[in-house]
């Protein structure tokens, strides 16, 4: 389903991803207030109503190109059905010495895969160059600014943390979202909205 959408040919920052439930961001954000209590502030921690799973950052996007690729996509992905994700553990990209990123991992089963490469190939067929470091599936929770008297510190804290089985979230669609950067932060708007098989 196409929605949210004025097609005036302009470029949109945009990705696909699958959004997570209402109760599972609430015990993820839960999360993020109590790290803020024991991580310094140089962490910009990733709103309530922006935490989501991403599948594909595309960035610059011709709104025009909107209606190929929901075709595209829509036809890889009726055949897959809705599944359930299991978040847990928290980890940090790239490393524990100088992390970029605090996350939630998951567990997933061979459906998002499939899902991660159909968008792959409806991209690539658009003209977006494929993912060189392959599919991390991860709820990003917050960005580490670069201050190098703290990165190490952060690492080692959040690689020491024994969090397990945080929630379970039901998938039954992928959206496509255009992130529009403002003062106080990434806006996300929904323009599609592709369901998954029951």
């Amino acid at each position: 389903m196409i929605i949210n959408l004025k097609m005036d040919n302009k470029l949109i920052r945009s990705f696909f991803a699958i959004p997570i439930s209402p109760d599972c961001k609430q015990k993820i954000d839960t999360i993020e207030q109590e790290l803020k209590n024991f991580l310094p502030s140089t962490i910009r921690w990733v709103t309530y109503n922006n935490l989501h799973v991403t599948l594909k950052f595309l960035g610059e996007f011709d709104s025009k190109l909107i209606p190929k690729i929901y075709k595209l996509i829509k036809i890889g992905l009726s055949p897959i059905r809705q599944f359930d994700l299991t978040f847990q553990n928290l980890g940090v990209f790239p490393n524990n010495l100088k992390p970029k990123v605090v996350w939630v991992g998951l567990v997933y089963p061979i459906q998002l895969l499939n899902i991660f490469q159909v968008i792959e190939n409806a991209a690539y067929e658009l003209g977006f160059p494929k993912e060189d470091r392959g599919f991390s599936p991860h709820v990003t929770i917050g960005r580490v600014n670069n201050d190098a008297s703290h990165q190490a510190m952060i690492g080692a804290k959040i690689n020491n943390l024994k969090v397990g089985e945080i929630c379970l979230s039901h998938a039954d669609r992928v959206v496509f979202y255009q992130s529009t950067l403002t003062p106080g932060g990434p806006v996300y708007s929904e323009l599609l909205q592709l369901p998954l098989r029951l």
